[in-house]
Protein backbone atom coordinates (compact mmCIF):
# COMPACT_ATOMS: atom_id res chain seq x y z
CA UNK A 1 0.00 0.00 0.00
CA UNK A 2 1.15 3.39 -0.99
CA UNK A 3 1.63 6.08 2.11
CA UNK A 4 0.12 9.63 1.13
CA UNK A 5 1.06 12.58 3.74
CA UNK A 6 -1.47 15.39 3.69
CA UNK A 7 0.11 19.08 4.28
CA UNK A 8 -0.97 19.16 7.30
CA UNK A 9 0.44 15.72 8.75
CA UNK A 10 3.89 16.85 7.50
CA UNK A 11 3.42 20.06 9.00
CA UNK A 12 2.60 17.98 12.07
CA UNK A 13 6.11 16.15 11.54
CA UNK A 14 8.27 19.06 11.47
CA UNK A 15 6.59 21.16 13.94
CA UNK A 16 7.61 17.98 16.26
CA UNK A 17 11.16 18.02 14.74
CA UNK A 18 11.28 22.00 14.97
CA UNK A 19 10.25 21.40 18.72
CA UNK A 20 13.17 18.67 19.94
CA UNK A 21 15.35 19.90 17.77
CA UNK A 22 15.82 23.01 20.40
CA UNK A 23 16.78 20.78 23.23
CA UNK A 24 18.70 17.71 21.31
CA UNK A 25 19.09 17.36 17.88
CA UNK A 26 20.17 14.01 17.82
CA UNK A 27 16.94 13.26 19.49
CA UNK A 28 14.13 14.94 17.23
CA UNK A 29 16.07 13.34 14.84
CA UNK A 30 15.59 9.65 15.99
CA UNK A 31 12.05 10.88 16.85
CA UNK A 32 10.87 11.71 13.38
CA UNK A 33 12.99 8.42 11.63
CA UNK A 34 10.65 6.36 14.08
CA UNK A 35 7.53 7.99 13.08
CA UNK A 36 8.35 7.47 9.21
CA UNK A 37 9.26 3.94 10.10
CA UNK A 38 5.63 3.25 11.89
CA UNK A 39 4.03 4.85 8.81
CA UNK A 40 5.66 2.55 6.71
CA UNK A 41 4.47 0.15 9.32
CA UNK A 42 1.00 0.94 8.75
CA UNK A 43 1.08 0.22 4.79
CA UNK A 44 2.43 -3.26 5.62
CA UNK A 45 -0.50 -3.60 8.30
CA UNK A 46 -2.72 -1.06 8.10
CA UNK A 47 -5.28 -2.64 10.37
CA UNK A 48 -3.31 -2.50 13.22
CA UNK A 49 -4.49 1.10 14.11
CA UNK A 50 -8.21 1.31 16.22
CA UNK A 51 -10.78 3.11 14.71
CA UNK A 52 -10.49 7.11 15.27
CA UNK A 53 -12.30 9.65 16.87
CA UNK A 54 -13.45 10.41 13.56
CA UNK A 55 -15.73 8.43 11.41
CA UNK A 56 -13.50 6.70 8.57
CA UNK A 57 -9.86 7.37 10.45
CA UNK A 58 -7.61 5.07 12.23
CA UNK A 59 -5.40 5.83 14.81
CA UNK A 60 -1.79 3.69 15.87
CA UNK A 61 0.00 4.86 19.15
CA UNK A 62 3.97 4.79 18.17
CA UNK A 63 5.33 2.34 20.44
CA UNK A 64 7.28 3.81 23.24
CA UNK A 65 6.75 7.22 22.41
CA UNK A 66 4.14 9.95 22.74
CA UNK A 67 2.17 10.39 19.37
CA UNK A 68 -0.48 9.28 17.45
CA UNK A 69 -0.50 8.89 14.16
CA UNK A 70 -3.91 9.85 12.39
CA UNK A 71 -4.91 7.96 8.95
CA UNK A 72 -7.18 6.63 7.00
CA UNK A 73 -7.40 4.12 3.69
CA UNK A 74 -8.64 4.19 0.65
CA UNK A 75 -8.72 0.35 -0.74
CA UNK A 76 -10.06 1.83 -4.07
CA UNK A 77 -6.54 3.11 -5.03
CA UNK A 78 -4.36 0.90 -3.00
CA UNK A 79 -3.46 4.03 -0.01
CA UNK A 80 -2.67 4.97 3.51
CA UNK A 81 -2.83 8.69 3.87
CA UNK A 82 -1.45 9.99 6.98
CA UNK A 83 -4.02 12.74 8.04
CA UNK A 84 -1.97 13.86 11.31
CA UNK A 85 0.57 13.08 13.32
CA UNK A 86 -0.30 14.47 17.59
CA UNK A 87 1.21 14.38 20.96
CA UNK A 88 -0.44 12.10 22.76
CA UNK A 89 -1.79 15.05 25.50
CA UNK A 90 -3.08 17.33 22.42
CA UNK A 91 -6.23 17.44 21.70
CA UNK A 92 -7.32 16.81 18.01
Amino acid sequence: MRVRFTPEALGHISGIQFYIEVHSPDVATRIVHRIWAQTERLADFPDIGHGGVVFGTREWAVPDLPYLIVYEVNQARNELIILGVFHGAQSR
